[in-house]
């Protein structure tokens, strides 16, 4: 596999996102939302408890490793639900353009395209995911080192890192390479998107899983990795298996 034929693809792809209002709105609206606003709701609200008096030290502690629990869980959403979003315009979004015959007739192997559109959806989702980790890592970090009632870091730990790090790229490259399927099925992108969406639903089980942060264990966050890359392998292989370039140029006329 030529990995360069692969990045033009991506190249190409990315800056047709990037002239994409409703795909750019997406990706810059969901950081801002889940990395900036959810975190500082949920700190206005329990420093008004705190306030309140009514809240122990241990009660105080429960609600900080919920809230990181939930940003855990915001931060699996992202890179689980945007492709659905970018990965459905992949080859629906080429023949509104009129750009689908060109490309399926370049000198490129099944597997070289698909890796290149995987890409063009994986790496914006994926910048937005850490950006938005990044700036509420920040918020809530800043308010726990001034909060007297906590006055530590409370993020990073082994588990955030485990679920940032390995499980959202994983989930995010599963609900690419699902996306980009169903886009080379259909001819309509709204199927592609109402398609897809159906795809995030085993994911949103895994964010539910990643809030719940005290009681999943490392191991079983490990666990769950490992079934995830191999769906991703999975989804790989039957993507070139399935992809047909004669039946997307002659039925898609």
């Amino acid at each position: 596999m030529r990995l360069w034929k692969s990045l033009i693809v991506t190249k190409k792809d990315l800056s047709v996102f990037r002239k994409n209002k409703y795909v750019l709105y997406s990706l810059i609206a969901i950081p801002i939302i889940l990395g900036v606003v959810l975190p500082v709701i949920f700190i206005l609200a329990l420093n008004s408890e705190i306030g309140s008096g009514t809240l122990t030290h241990v009660q105080v502690l429960t609600a900080v490793n919920q809230i990181v629990g939930l940003a855990t869980m915001y931060f699996v959403l992202i890179p689980a639900i945007l492709p659905s979003i970018i990965a459905s315009y992949s080859f629906v979004g080429e023949k509104i353009e009129k750009s689908l015959e060109p490309l399926l007739a370049t000198p490129i192997t099944d597997g070289e395209l698909l890796l290149g559109k995987s890409l063009a959806s994986f790496i914006p989702c994926m910048v937005v995911t850490y950006v938005g980790a990044a700036i509420s890592a920040i918020i809530i970090d800043v308010w726990s080192i001034t909060s007297p009632q906590i006055g530590t870091l409370v993020i990073p730990n082994l588990y955030w890192l485990l679920v940032i790090g390995v499980i959202a790229p994983l989930a995010c490259i599963m609900s690419v390479e699902a996306n980009i399927i169903v886009s080379s099925k259909v001819n309509d992108i709204r199927a592609a998107q109402q398609l897809g969406g159906l795809i995030v639903l085993p994911l949103v089980f895994i964010a539910i899983f990643a809030s719940t942060s005290a009681q999943l264990s490392i191991v079983l966050a490990i666990a769950v990795s490992a079934a995830l890359a191999v769906a991703d392998i999975t989804l790989f292989y039957l993507s070139k298996a399935t992809f047909q370039r004669e039946e997307i140029l002659t039925k898609w006329k």
